[in-house]
C-alpha cells in the first residue's frame, strides 16, 4: 500500500490550536476510553437483560432451539451416549441436521469468550448473546485504528456496526449463532489485513484460529459471507500487487491459503458430518444432486426499491403485518444510520483510495446479491456456479455486511471532512456548504408541508403505496364487505409509521448536515464535531434498536412450554409404549412435541431430510392414512378449547396405526420415484402386507406360520430386536432410512439395510431365532473430531512460534533479537 493511502486517516488534521483534553491523552488511554464507551453503551442498550437477568425471546427459533436442547439432554442423561440421532422430530434425523454437535471443540469461544462475557455482564444468562456486540464494536475499532484512523472516526465505525438494528434484532428472533458468526467478520478482516502486511507465522496462526472459530459457531451461510469478504479483499490485494511485486504477492497467497486450510481443518469436526448429511437433506437434494430450488432459495430477495429503507427504515412498513415490501415477511429493517450513510458516500466520492475502492465495490456486490430474483445479474451466476452458494436461502441476509463496509467508509468520510479545514480547500468547502444548506431546506420544506397537509399527503401516497402485492385481493376474500375498512386500517397504520420515521429522518439528517456546516465554518472544534456526529448516530440507532429489545422474564421460556392434560397423558403413555404423534396447526410450532419428548412425525428444521420432505408433500399432506399407519402415528393432535375457553389439545386416535416393526408378506421393486409414490398413494397398497423396495432382494422370502418379533432395547443410537421366523422373512422397521451411519447386524454379523416404502428400513432375516440390531455410529464424525484436534495443535504451534519471533516477547524472555527483525516488524506509519 502506498504511503499516501496508508496515512489517509492519521492524526494531525486538526486546525492549529484545536487540541482538546481528549487529544492530550496518550493513545493507549484514548483507545481504552473508546472501547470502554462501547461496553457502557451495550450495558445501557440491554439494561433490562443485564440488570434483571431477563431473556431476549421466549418463542420462535429461541423456543425451537430449547426443544432441541431438551431432547439432547434427555438422551445424554438416560442413555449415556453422545446424542447423534434424534428420534423426536420428523420420525428421526441426525443431530447434524440442526448443526448441533455433542463435543465442545470451539475452544477459544467456549473457554475465553464466554467466561469473559460472564464477567463483563455480571453472570446473566444472556451474556453469551451480548458479548458478540462487544466483539463487533471492539474489533471494528481496532481495525479502524490499524488502518491509521484516529480514535473518533474509529469509534464512529465501531458504533455503526455494533448498534445497527439488523444485528440488534437477531437475538429476539432466536438467531444467536448467526449473530456470533457475524461478530467475527471484522476480526477476520483485521487479521487478513495484518497477514497481508506482515506475512508472519503469528498472523497465519491467528487468522487460521479465527476462521475455525467463526465456522464452529454453526451458521454456515453467515460464515460463507465472512469468507467472501476476506477472500474478495485477498484477491483484490493480490491483483494490485502482481505487477509491482509478484514474489511478494505469491508469498501473501501462500500464507493466506495456509491460514484458510488451518481454519477449515479446525472446522472438520462439524464440516465433515454436515457435508455428508447435506446430500440427503433438502439443502442438497438426493444423493449427488444440487442444493435448494431457485424459487425456495430466493424467497427472501431484497427488492431494489427497498433501498429507501436506508433513509426511512419503515418506508415499506416495519415487521409482521405492517410490512408491505416484496419479501414474504420480515421482523427487521435494513438501516445503518444517517451519519455513516452520508459521510460514507462522501468517502466514495471524494476519498477514493485502495481501501475505499474495495469497500465501494464490495458494497455494490452485496446489494446485487441481495436482490436475488429481482435482479439476478450476479446472483444467478453465483447460484449456478459458485460451490455451496445454492445451499443458502434468504439473499437479503448478506446485507448484514453493509454496516461493516459503511462503518469503515464513514471513518474515511469523517477524515475527508476534517481535512477540508486545511488551506486551499475553500472553493470545495463553499460548494459543499451550499449543497448541504439546499438539502436542509428541502427536508424542512417537505416536513412543513407534510405537517400542514397531512391528510392530503396520506391520500396521495396511499393511492399507490402501503399495500403489498396481492394483499388487497387476499383481504377482500378474507373479510368480504369489511375488507375496505381493513385495507384502510393497514394503509393508515403504515403511513403513520412512514411519517413518524420521515420526521426522524428529517431531524437527524438536518442535524448531521448542520453540524458539518458548523465545523466547516469553524464554529466547532474537530473533537466536538466528531463526538457530535457520534451522539447523533447513537440517538438515531438507539431509537430504532428499542423496537427490537423486548426483554422477557427468565421463566417465560419454561412457561411457554406448558403441557395440558392431553399432553401429560400422552407423556405418561410414551413411558411404556412406542408411538408417534402427528400435530397440526400451531401445535407443531417451536418443535413443541419434541420438547415434551414425544416422538413427532412433524417438526421444524430448515434442513430436514429430503426423503421425508418428499413423503410429506406427496402423501402426508394429502391425508394418506396408509402412510400415517406405517409411520407408527398413533394419534393426530389438533387445537381445541376447553369449556372455559382456554386452549386445549384434542387427541384423535389413528385406528390404522402399525407397530414400530413388522414382517411383510411380499415385496415389490419400483423402478422410479414416481412409481414409488403411485404405489404409496394407491388404494390397494397395504403397508402391513407389502413392502416397496428400490432394488431386487438377493433371495426370496415367504411367511408361513407364526412369525414373532419383540423389541428388547430402543435407544436413539441402538435398537435391538428378537425375531423368530419359520422361513426367511423381510422385517420392516418404522425408522427413517439414513445410510450414512445406520448399520444392521444379525447375530453380530452385518447385513444390508434396504430402503423401504421410500423412507423406512428393512432387513432380510433368516429362518429361526435371531437377534437383530440397528446401530448409528457414523465413522466420519470421529474422523472430523481427530482432524480438528490436530488442527488446533498446529495452530497453537504457529501462534507460539510467531510470538517467540516478536521483538517485545524476545526482550521479555531475554533472547537476542534477530537481524533485520526490527525493520520487518515496525509499523509502516505512526498512529
Amino acid at each position: 500500500m502506498s504511503k499516501k493511502n496508508r496515512t489517509q486517516g492519521r492524526e494531525g488534521s486538526s486546525r492549529p490550536g484545536e487540541v482538546s483534553w481528549f487529544d492530550k491523552l496518550p493513545a493507549a488511554r484514548r483507545d481504552l476510553i473508546c472501547i470502554g464507551a462501547l461496553y457502557v453503551m451495550l450495558i445501557l442498550v440491554f439494561n433490562g437483560i443485564v440488570f434483571n437477568n431477563m431473556i431476549f425471546s421466549d418463542s420462535g427459533d429461541t423456543a425451537a432451539a430449547q426443544a432441541w436442547f431438551k431432547a439432547i439432554g434427555h438422551i445424554d442423561q438416560t442413555e449415556h451416549v453422545e446424542p447423534l440421532w434424534i428420534p423426536y422430530i420428523f420420525s428421526g434425523m441426525p443431530v447434524f441436521g440442526a448443526l448441533i454437535f455433542p463435543r465442545e471443540v470451539n475452544y477459544f469461544h467456549a473457554y475465553v469468550v464466554l467466561p469473559i462475557a460472564k464477567i463483563l455482564f455480571f453472570g446473566v444468562d444472556m451474556a453469551w448473546l451480548i458479548i458478540p456486540f462487544l466483539i463487533i464494536g471492539a474489533s471494528m475499532y481496532l481495525l479502524a485504528r490499524q488502518l491509521k484512523f484516529t480514535p473518533i472516526p474509529s469509534l464512529l465505525a465501531a458504533i455503526t456496526f455494533m448498534l445497527n438494528p439488523y444485528a440488534v434484532g437477531l437475538p429476539e428472533t432466536g438467531h444467536g449463532s448467526k449473530l456470533i458468526v457475524l461478530s467475527y467478520i471484522p476480526l477476520l478482516f483485521l487479521l487478513t489485513y495484518n497477514l497481508l502486511q506482515r506475512r508472519d507465522l503469528l498472523s497465519v496462526g491467528l487468522l487460521g484460529a479465527s476462521v475455525g472459530t467463526m465456522l464452529l459457531n454453526r451458521h454456515p451461510q453467515m460464515a460463507f459471507y465472512g469468507l467472501l469478504v476476506i477472500g474478495s479483499y485477498f484477491v483484490y490485494e493480490i491483483i494490485l500487487d502482481l505487477k509491482s511485486s509478484p514474489v511478494t504477492a505469491l508469498k501473501k497467497a501462500a500464507l493466506f491459503v495456509l491460514a484458510l486450510a488451518i481454519g477449515f481443518a479446525i472446522y472438520a469436526y462439524q464440516y465433515l458430518p454436515t457435508q455428508e448429511y447435506a446430500q440427503y437433506s433438502i439443502r442438497g437434494g438426493e444423493a449427488g444432486a444440487g442444493g435448494l430450488s431457485y424459487e425456495y432459495a430466493t424467497s427472501w430477495s431484497f427488492h431494489p426499491f427497498e433501498l429507501m429503507n436506508y433513509l426511512i427504515p419503515s418506508f415499506f412498513g416495519f415487521a409482521t403485518d405492517m410490512y408491505w415490501g416484496w419479501m414474504p415477511f420480515t421482523n427487521s429493517t435494513l438501516y445503518i444510520g444517517i451519519v455513516p450513510l452520508f459521510v460514507g458516500i462522501m468517502a466514495v466520492i471524494h476519498r477514493r483510495n485502495r481501501i475505499t475502492w474495495f469497500l465501494a465495490i464490495l458494497s455494490a456486490i452485496l446489494f446485487l446479491l441481495s436482490f436475488g430474483k429481482h435482479f439476478g445479474l450476479l446472483y444467478d451466476i453465483m447460484f449456478r456456479y459458485l460451490p455451496l452458494f445454492n445451499k443458502f436461502r434468504v439473499p437479503v441476509m448478506i446485507l448484514h455486511l453493509i454496516p461493516f463496509t459503511f462503518g469503515i467508509l464513514a471513518a474515511y468520510g469523517f477524515t475527508y471532512v476534517s481535512e477540508l479545514s486545511q488551506p486551499g480547500k475553500e472553493p470545495e468547502v463553499m460548494k459543499l456548504q451550499k449543497r448541504m444548506r439546499n438539502a436542509i431546506t428541502v427536508l424542512g420544506a417537505l416536513l412543513l408541508l407534510g405537517l400542514i397537509f397531512n391528510d392530503a399527503v396520506y391520500n396521495f401516497l396511499s393511492s399507490f403505496m402501503f399495500a403489498k402485492e396481492g394483499e388487497v385481493i387476499q383481504l377482500r376474500a378474507q373479510y368480504g364487505a369489511r375488507a375496505a375498512q381493513v385495507i384502510a386500517y393497514f394503509k393508515k397504520a403504515r403511513f403513520d409509521l412512514f411519517w413518524h420515521d420521515y420526521i426522524k429522518f428529517a431531524i437527524i439528517a438536518s442535524a448531521t448536515l448542520g453540524l458539518i456546516i458548523a465545523y466547516l465554518k469553524r464554529k466547532v472544534q474537530l473533537t466536538t464535531f466528531g463526538f457530535g456526529l457520534i451522539v447523533i448516530l447513537i440517538v438515531d440507532l438507539w431509537i430504532l434498536d428499542g423496537r427490537y429489545i423486548n426483554p422477557k422474564p427468565n421463566t417465560s421460556l419454561t412457561e411457554h412450554f406448558q403441557a395440558d392434560a392431553a399432553i401429560q397423558k400422552l407423556q405418561a403413555e410414551s413411558d411404556t409404549s412406542l408411538f408417534r404423534v402427528f400435530p397440526l396447526g400451531n401445535l407443531d410450532e417451536d418443535n413443541r412435541m419434541m420438547y415434551f419428548l414425544l416422538h413427532d412425525a412433524q417438526g421444524y428444521s430448515p434442513a430436514k431430510l429430503k426423503i421425508y420432505q418428499d413423503m410429506r408433500d406427496s402423501c402426508l399432506n394429502r391425508g394418506n392414512r396408509s402412510v400415517f399407519g406405517m409411520l407408527n402415528i398413533k394419534y393426530i393432535l389438533t387445537e381445541g378449547k376447553s369449556k372455559d375457553g382456554s386452549p386445549q389439545t384434542v387427541v384423535q386416535p389413528n385406528p390404522g396405526c402399525l407397530p414400530r416393526m413388522w414382517f411383510v408378506d411380499t415385496a415389490v421393486a419400483a423402478r422410479s420415484k414416481a412409481e414409488i409414490f403411485d404405489l404409496l398413494n394407491s388404494a390397494e397398497w397395504n403397508p402391513r402386507t407389502t413392502a416397496i423396495l428400490e432394488k431386487e432382494l438377493p433371495s426370496t422370502f415367504s411367511r408361513s406360520g407364526p412369525d414373532g418379533v419383540a423389541m428388547t432395547k430402543y435407544g436413539s443410537r441402538e435398537i435391538t430386536l428378537k425375531t423368530t421366523t419359520a422361513n426367511t422373512a423381510l422385517l420392516v422397521l418404522s425408522e427413517i432410512y439414513y445410510p450414512a451411519g445406520w448399520k444392521a447386524f444379525i447375530d453380530g454379523t452385518e447385513t444390508e439395510i434396504y430402503k423401504t416404502n421410500y423412507i423406512l428400513r428393512s432387513v432380510l432375516v433368516p429362518a429361526g431365532s435371531h437377534v437383530v440390531e440397528f446401530r448409528f455410529d457414523p465413522p466420519i464424525y470421529y474422523l472430523g473430531f481427530s482432524i480438528t484436534q490436530g488442527a488446533w495443535g498446529l495452530t497453537a504451534i504457529l501462534v507460539l512460534a510467531g510470538l517467540a519471533r516478536q521483538p517485545m516477547v524476545r526482550r521479555r524472555l531475554g533472547l537476542k533479537q534477530k537481524t533485520g527483525e526490527a525493520a520487518s516488524t515496525a509499523p509502516t506509519s505512526s498512529s
